[in-house]
């Protein structure tokens, strides 16, 4: 099954699985990210986000690596973020989230995108906000 979509937004659960052996969703971010066709974007909160967590999960040369990976490879495309109204999104919200999570929801609807995570909070949140 081949993801088909104009755009996809990545959740980090997906990019420190891919990027973490011994994640337990390691093998189904493997797969995920093999079927997805079209552009994936990629906001600055995500790219921090999951630096940081492959830094101190793992090491600073497995979130080097990533780093690198989103830097050379063309069907990745890095999007600026919008924190003013990240912020004005974020303080709507009624359920206690990252503000990551809240940016990638807004993000999803304003582009629009296909969100894709690991995160089951996350998913309901964005399939509610379709």
């Amino acid at each position: 099954m081949t993801l088909f979509c104009m755009a996809h937004l990545i959740d980090s659960s997906v990019w420190v699985a891919l990027f973490l052996d011994f994640d337990t969703h390691h093998r189904k971010a493997e797969r995920i990210l093999s079927t997805v066709s079209g552009t994936i974007s990629v906001p600055y909160c995500v790219i921090a986000e999951v630096a940081t967590v492959l830094a101190y999960k793992h090491s600073k040369r497995l979130a080097d690596n990533f780093l690198a990976y989103i830097r050379g490879n063309k069907d990745i495309e890095c999007i600026n973020d919008d924190p003013f109204a990240e912020m004005d999104f974020y303080v709507t919200l009624s359920q206690k989230i990252s503000f990551t999570d809240g940016a990638l929801l807004f993000l999803s609807r304003r582009m629009p995108a296909t969100l894709i995570t690991f995160d089951k909070q996350l998913e309901r949140m964005a399939k509610k906000n379709r």
